[in-house]
């Protein structure tokens, strides 16, 4: 269930206007230039809309300045791009590049990460119930737990989870505390059941920043976080996202929500089924 930070972009640009990659001509090196650049596969004789005020994003730039620019004219019988501002290096022969709706980094960026934020996984953590004295400050020790909804279920043990634990989850000070069985002084473990945001975990690594560059690896469903950047996109930028639904060429607001809620649906936490204890017992030494 692996994806790249690049791949849920894409998707996302797919979602939220016109979307499409196309290359640099590789069989003749001189036909790029710091202002154009030639691509076979866009070619056409026919009156077709082309990339004309699309964004061209060049994720393999030698110069980073290079990555992003506007198409200001297209000439469909050459396949040539004319870009807004002059590059420092031009395409090379081969180079891959992207064009979407959203400027890539002020727009598509945002909210890619915004609909990383909607997105959570089920995930067991252990939790050391001696740090301290009374409830265990769990966002001490995950930084990512930040509401108290976020724990599932507890469970305690010595080696591996065993019997279901009753726990009360408060805030205090910003942090999630967690109160149950163990008052402060166990030798067991405790192990949580928890909704885990997204963005958390990165090229399978905790993170408390998320996922920053292209090759960034997320594990997250694609078309869960796709939907989730998509209805993020018409809560950030609606003027963008009316214009690329104008003709109904593009999902609507509405449409857009129902599949986010049925994505979540399938790939979100689910609540627990078990039936535990309704009061706070202690546990046997």
């Amino acid at each position: 269930m692996s994806i790249t930070l690049a791949q849920l972009e894409q998707e996302v640009a797919r979602r939220t206007g016109p979307f499409f990659q196309s290359a640099q001509d590789s069989g003749v090196p001189t036909s790029s230039t710091t202002t154009s650049a030639i691509m076979p596969t866009l070619k056409s004789n026919a009156l077709l809309g082309g990339p004309e005020n699309l964004w061209l994003l060049r994720r393999n730039a030698a110069n980073v300045a290079d990555r992003e620019r506007m198409v200001q004219a297209f000439d469909a019988s050459a396949g040539r791009v004319l870009v807004d501002r002059n590059w420092y290096n031009p395409m090379a022969p081969g180079e891959a590049a992207e064009f979407t709706h959203l400027h890539p980094s002020q727009e598509l960026r945002q909210v890619v990460l915004a609909g990383l934020r909607r997105c959570f996984l089920e995930d067991v953590e252990e939790l050391d119930p001696n740090v301290q004295y009374g409830p265990i400050d769990v966002t001490a020790q995950l930084p990512w737990v930040t509401e108290p909804s976020q724990i599932i279920s507890v469970q305690y043990g010595w080696l591996q989870p065993a019997g279901e634990a009753p726990f009360k989850a408060t805030m205090q000070q910003g942090h999630v505390l967690l109160g149950g069985a163990w008052g402060g002084a166990a030798a067991t473990s405790v192990w949580a059941t928890l909704s885990r945001p997204a963005w958390s975990i990165v090229n399978d690594v905790d993170s408390t920043t998320g996922p920053t560059d292209d090759d960034d690896q997320l594990v997250v469903d694609l078309d869960y976080a796709a939907s989730a950047g998509h209805i993020e996109a018409w809560h950030l930028f609606p003027g963008r996202l009316f214009a690329a639904a104008a003709g109904n060429l593009q999902a609507n607001q509405e449409m857009a929500a129902r599949e986010f809620t049925r994505q979540a649906m399938i790939h979100g936490p689910e609540q627990p089924m078990r039936i535990g204890f309704n009061e706070v017992v202690s546990l046997p030494i």
